[in-house]
């Protein structure tokens, strides 16, 4: 492995070479950046009440985050709403994959399995009609889905507007076009 880094000489580099391979570990929070990443190894953070998305952050890039939301045990708190609140990404774009599991937020929406939403940044969302009262009492959710905020503006390509369901943004208002 090559580690570049700067020093008042300029840009200089090590080669280093591991015994064994540096990412084969659980639980690591190292500089090291791998080639690919099993979502599934990631271990999510959970605390008394619902943790905000940047909690589950995985990486970062230049103008870009990815969280990982994966199944876990939800908020210790007996008053706690597990579902996420509503909110607008003000200087965010989210795009979200859904993996696998049922996703609590958007039961009801018609987002399933290998569903993609995109929710431009300051456009108010969140879970859809019913989700909260139906959280309450939850212990866990089995969902696992992917986020990317982009700090850059989204563009929706021609693929995108051939798939794009119109109706998708009135689910919250509890009715679909």
């Amino acid at each position: 492995m090559l580690v570049r880094h700067r020093t008042s000489a300029g840009i200089v580099g090590t080669r280093m070479t591991y015994a064994t391979h540096p990412f084969d570990v659980v639980g690591w929070d190292g500089c090291l950046y791998p080639y690919t990443f099993n979502v599934e190894d990631y271990m999510p953070i959970t605390g008394k009440v619902h943790q905000p998305p940047p909690v589950h952050q995985v990486f970062e890039g230049a103008g870009f985050v990815v969280c990982a939301f994966l199944p876990r045990k939800v908020d210790y708190h007996p008053l706690a709403v597990p579902v996420p609140y509503y909110h607008s990404n003000v200087d965010s774009d989210e795009v979200m994959f859904y993996v696998a599991g049922d996703y609590e937020a958007r039961k009801g929406s018609g987002i399933g399995v290998g569903s993609v939403t995109l929710h431009p940044g300051g456009h108010a969302h969140g879970p859809q009609p019913a989700a909260v009262e139906a959280s309450l009492g939850a212990e866990a959710f089995d969902e696992t889905a992917v986020m990317v905020d982009t700090f850059r503006p989204l563009e929706l390509g021609e693929a995108g507007r051939a798939v794009d369901d119109g109706a998708y943004a009135w689910s919250w208002a509890g009715r679909r076009l």
